[in-house]
Formats: structure tokens, sequence, C-alpha cells
């Protein structure tokens, strides 16, 4: 592999709704280890790592049930913009990812409906859908109340008019051909 490019089989992309969510309350079970390494994730001969119940696989922040300024940045924080990733690091989720909560709205590449929870339908991930097709974002930002950030905060916008709040994370995936 050289350098700029990934392994063979691989790809990046925006994370769907689902994925999203994974991520910032984890899943109903979890690695025991707090932080999945990036080398880890793709050495093939590494054993998989020790499963664990999710002690809160329906929690309202990557971290707990409880808002905290210390944790995310967000209204009660009274820094009134953006930070830089890392500003927050007890605010990590079980898997040791930072800023889910707060900070900017993240983009998906899932397309917007009202109904909740997300349902698996080809047509929510339409790719081609165009800039004028609302698509999901989800975590909240910097200048919203408590209840407006966290792992089940979720806003539709269209893509194509630009959203200075929003930003994006992007996922490191096996290629799949049914996109």
């Amino acid at each position: 592999m050289g350098a700029g490019n990934l392994p063979a089989g691989l790809h990046i992309n925006l994370p769907n709704e689902p994925e999203w969510e994974k991520a910032a309350r984890g899943g109903l079970h979890m690695p025991a280890a707090a932080l999945i390494r990036y080398g880890d994730a793709l050495n093939a001969g590494a054993p998989p790592p020790v499963a664990q119940a999710n002690r809160l696989p329906g929690r309202a922040y990557p971290w707990g049930d409880e808002p905290d300024p210390e944790r995310a940045n967000y209204s009660a924080t009274a820094i009134g913009a953006t930070n830089a990733v890392g500003c927050f690091a007890f605010g990590a989720n079980p898997y040791g990812v930072e800023e889910l909560a707060g900070n900017v709205w993240e983009w998906t590449r899932s397309l917007w409906v009202e109904k909740f929870p997300y349902r698996i339908e080809k047509s929510r991930e339409d790719l081609a859908a165009g800039e004028l097709k609302s698509r999901v974002l989800r975590g909240g930002a910097y200048y919203n109340e408590p209840g407006g950030v966290g792992c089940g905060v979720r806003y539709g916008y269209l893509p194509g008019y630009g959203y200075r709040y929003g930003g994006f994370r992007v996922v490191l995936s096996p290629f799949t051909s049914g996109r």
C-alpha cells in the first residue's frame, strides 16, 4: 500500500444514519477495550476484541445520560464558536470517538425522513438523489441547548445550500457493490 492509497477492499464514505448512531451510542455489545486503534482494525491477523455488553445502549450522550459542558461544546460552554477536535476528550464514547455531540452538526449520507427509527430502505441511501433532497445531520452544534445535542438528535437540511454549522466525519468500511 502506497502513501494515500487505501488497502484493497476498503472505501471511505459519509456514515449513514444508523452507522452514525452506533458510533455515538455503541452497539448492544462492544469491544472490552475502550479504544479501537486504526491499525488493529486493518490487521486481519489480529484476534477479534473481546465483546462485553453495552451498559448504556440507549445513552443520551456519547459519554452517558447527563449533559456536561466539560464533555462537549454546546450552549453551556459559552464558547460560542466551533472548537478543534480533541478539546473535549472526556466526552469520547466507549469506542474513543470524540465530538459526536455538539460542536458541529454532522452530515450523513441518509436522505431525511420524519420517521425514526431508521428503516432499511435502499432509497434512503440514494447517493445520486442530488443536492435538492434533504440529508440527515446528527449530533447538534455549539449553539444548541443540552436537549439539542446528543446521540438521538437529528435534523434535515439541503446539502446544496451550504450549512455553516455542519461538518462531517468519514467511515472506513469494506467495499460493497450494493450501494
